[in-house]
């Protein structure tokens, strides 16, 4: 120290800078240094922190396998007591069901014997009755048939008596409408003959009505006639008087303006 301060102001003011300069880098490179180390060390806490997780995810994975397994287990095993108890219930059930065959089997033998029995009873019976009801029915069937052959006779009597009787209306019909029938020709006949007959003595009146008027209308024409002869004589004889006067005053007056004209 006592060297430095002895130095020239100029040389110890610039080794105390390059003094300074060493420091500095030094103090950088230790932080470098420190930096890279805990750069380092944090690489490496990191590395072992994602290790640990990824063994606690491993860890927990094979938790929830070993935790799904063991459900697996536990429900097989459920299902497997429960097949078992079903199954024991269906051989418990089926035997049930065999031993009550066996009693229904055996009851129904007995009921079935018991009713063939009774069927045979039955059929012995029946045909005791049969025979004896064949036999009512036989003498009922005769007594039958000789009714319906009485009430076939009677009704074939009645049938023939109605068949008859009926003809005999039947013909007893015609005869009236065939004598209806000529009586309506005979009184259609009448009519027309009748009509015919007013016909004539109408249209007979009617000519002699006509000859009359022609006679009177013969009448007329010739007093018509007559009348315009007379008529025309008349003429005549004016015209042949006026004839002879005109000569005579054409002789006496000279024509003369004072006297009058004979009238044509």
């Amino acid at each position: 120290m006592a060297e430095a301060q002895g130095a020239p102001a100029g040389n110890g003011e610039s080794l105390t800078q390059s003094q300074m300069q060493g420091i500095h880098e030094a103090n950088l490179t230790a932080s470098k240094e420190s930096r890279k180390r805990a750069e380092l060390d944090a690489q490496l806490l990191a590395n072992r922190i994602a290790l640990l997780k990824q063994e606690e995810e491993k860890a927990w994975k094979k938790i929830e396998e070993t935790r799904k397994r063991a459900n697996e287990i536990t429900e097989l095993r459920t299902q497997n007591e429960q097949k078992f108890a079903a199954k024991e219930q269906f051989y418990k059930a089926k035997w049930e069901s065999i031993r009550s065959a066996q009693t229904q089997n055996a009851y129904n033998r007995d009921k079935a014997k018991a009713v063939r029995e009774a069927t045979k009873q039955g059929l012995m019976d029946a045909r005791v009755t049969n025979a004896h009801n064949a036999k009512q029915q036989s003498h009922q069937f005769l007594l039958q048939k000789k009714e319906r052959e009485a009430a076939e006779r009677q009704a074939n009597m009645e049938r023939g008596a109605l068949i008859k009787q009926r003809k005999e209306e039947a013909k007893r019909k015609l005869e009236e409408e065939r004598l209806a029938q000529l009586e309506k020709f005979r009184e259609d006949y009448e009519a027309r003959r009748a009509q015919e007959e007013l016909l004539r003595e109408r249209t007979d009146a009617l000519v002699a009505k006509m000859e009359k008027e022609e006679m009177e209308l013969i009448q007329r024409l010739q007093n018509t006639q007559t009348v315009q002869r007379n008529a025309y004589e008349e003429l005549e004889g004016a015209l042949g008087q006026t004839a002879q006067q005109i000569p005579v005053s054409r002789k006496g007056g000279g024509g003369g303006k004072g006297q009058p004209r004979p009238a044509a």
